[in-house]
């Protein structure tokens, strides 16, 4: 027996009163890893607990899960997500603050708007992939956003 998918679905963690938010407005303003600031770009994870790990590198613990809240999105199988190549990065990519070199990456793409999303290593955990949306791709629409849900995570994961 063979499944069959006909969309990829990835997750965004964010608080409550951001959650429905995908204009890419706070990437536009702060930046992040894959972005300059002034570039509206969304930041998604291939899988729900890859989301979790990323908020928990930047989080106090004890707000989670009172403030935050997960989205669902899935984009049709039909549509194009390019793969940064594996030798564009060099090793210390993960360093914190971000590195010009993945911004620069990041930027080039969204300006290239060759496709909606860019399949990247995760810096928490390089082995799993984040994905980023360019918002104002014109192949943004085609995405389903899922009803926001609470973000439930067992306590002992706070000590």
């Amino acid at each position: 027996m063979f499944l069959i998918f006909d969309v990829l679905k990835i997750y965004r963690i964010a608080k409550a009163k951001y959650i429905s938010d995908l204009s890419g407005e706070g990437s536009r303003l702060y930046g992040g890893r894959w972005n300059k600031s002034g570039y509206s770009m969304l930041y998604f994870s291939s899988n729900l607990s890859l989301s979790v790990l990323e908020l928990l590198v930047h989080l106090d613990y004890r707000f989670i899960n009172d403030t935050f809240r997960y989205v669902e999105v899935d984009i049709p199988d039909d549509l194009k997500i390019s793969k940064l190549p594996s030798h564009i990065l060099k090793q210390d990519w993960r360093h914190n603050p971000p590195l010009v070199l993945t911004q620069n990456y990041g930027t080039d793409w969204l300006e290239s708007t060759k496709s909606l999303a860019l399949k990247v290593p995760s810096a928490v955990l390089p082995s799993e992939y984040n994905i980023l949306l360019n918002p104002n791709h014109i192949d943004f629409k085609s995405i389903a956003i899922n009803k926001p849900s609470k973000l439930d995570l067992d306590a002992r994961l706070f000590g």
